[in-house]
């Protein structure tokens, strides 16, 4: 008989080794979730049947689960990026940057190229229109309220005068960034303990106030349940929050993905399937960002945000041409349109912005260097 050596068992990874620059999917998972709000929004735009993943799940849709993750993997990753940054300055900027110069040209985009040719005003009445200038500057600095009709532009597309709606997560994800800052200077983050205790204590706040929203604070739809949502993005952000604080002690594994799964189909018509629902999504979606086996998929660059930035235009202007057009064939348009904005969108607004700053700001040798990548949303 032939002995066989012992074969050790293999290591479960662990989210902090997940969380090291080049080592984790979660450029792959953002780009996923971008294509995700697409198709999610696309049963909408074309008027057609319930969106499938809300059939299937009776909670959530894909554009909705894609935002859940978008704010998770930004709640770790922006808090790595505070412990990572040599100083306050360098954090500010590059979270400034990540998000203003890319949302203030599509917000131009969307005024002065997708409005006069796709309004059913004449050119010079729609320029001569105050409420462009209105919705450009509420877009462009992302003050809420973002969004809002434009004159007469998509007027006549299923969801009516609608001109691009995802914005209205991006005002919740920078109250985020305010968040991990304060709790940053404060001494908060990387301390487990203290993170505990911020979170609880934001975590309390939020939800007194999602039962009564505050009348006179500017908070606008911090607080606010997004329509056709279960549940709300911001305790997603601060759930990221404790998972960077916590890397060291949650291990991934596909077994446990693989059993939450099993579980949650098998209570999936009963009252407990949110339960098991909600894990089952968190926990394999850590798992995915540690998989080894999709590392050869990783991106060479990071169109995510572009695409959640153009996406929804581009397929409002498709339905404005094609509104009899079923969602997924109207999708083989829109995707390939938006991925081209969004490529023009990295290449020649976002990642200059943030090159310039980095190699104006570069940190001063042994001061401390970045090992995450940045959030795109």
């Amino acid at each position: 008989m032939v002995a066989v050596p012992f074969l050790p068992k293999k290591r479960m990874k662990r989210l902090s080794e997940t969380l090291v620059r080049g080592n984790n999917n979660f450029d792959l998972i953002r780009l996923t979730a971008a294509l995700m709000v697409m198709l999610g929004h696309s049963y909408g735009i074309q008027g057609g049947e319930m969106e499938s993943m809300l059939r299937f799940s009776h909670l959530e849709s894909f554009g909705s689960l894609a935002v859940y993750a978008f704010f998770m993997v930004s709640g770790m990753l922006v808090s790595a990026s505070f412990v990572n940054q040599p100083s306050i300055f360098r954090f500010i900027g590059l979270r400034v940057l990540r998000i203003w110069p890319g949302a203030m040209v599509c917000a131009a985009f969307i005024a002065f190229v997708v409005g006069p040719i796709f309004s059913r005003s004449p050119v010079l009445v729609y320029f001569s229109d105050a409420q462009i200038l209105h919705w450009l500057f509420h877009n462009a600095l992302l003050i809420d309220p973002v969004g809002g009709p434009l004159p007469q532009l998509f007027a006549e597309n299923h969801l009516k005068s609608l001109v691009n709606a995802t914005v209205w997560t991006l005002p919740v994800e920078l109250k985020c960034y305010v968040i991990v800052l304060v709790a940053g200077l404060l001494g908060c983050i990387g301390s487990r303990r203290r993170t505990v205790i911020v979170v609880v204590l934001v975590g309390l706040v939020f939800a007194m106030f999602a039962n009564h929203p505050p009348k006179y604070l500017p908070l606008g739809s911090f607080f606010v349940l997004p329509l056709a949502y279960s549940f709300y993005p911001v305790p997603f952000f601060l759930l990221g929050m404790l998972l960077y604080a916590f890397r060291d002690h949650v291990l991934l594994d596909w077994k446990p993905v693989v059993a939450l799964l099993t579980v949650y189909l098998a209570l999936r018509h009963s009252r407990f399937d949110p339960v098991f629902f909600y894990p089952a999504f968190i926990y394999g979606l850590l798992w995915l960002g540690s998989a080894k086996m999709l590392h050869r998929l990783a991106p060479k660059h990071d169109y995510s945000y572009g695409i959640y930035l153009y996406g929804f235009v581009v397929q409002q202007a498709v339905s404005s041409l094609y509104p009899a057009m079923n969602s997924y064939l109207s999708l083989v348009i829109a995707v390939p349109v938006t991925v081209i904005l969004a490529a023009l969108s990295w290449h020649w607004v976002e990642q200059p912005c943030l090159a310039s700053f980095r190699r104006r700001n570069a940190p001063v040798s042994g001061a401390g260097t970045e090992t995450v990548g940045i959030s795109g949303t």
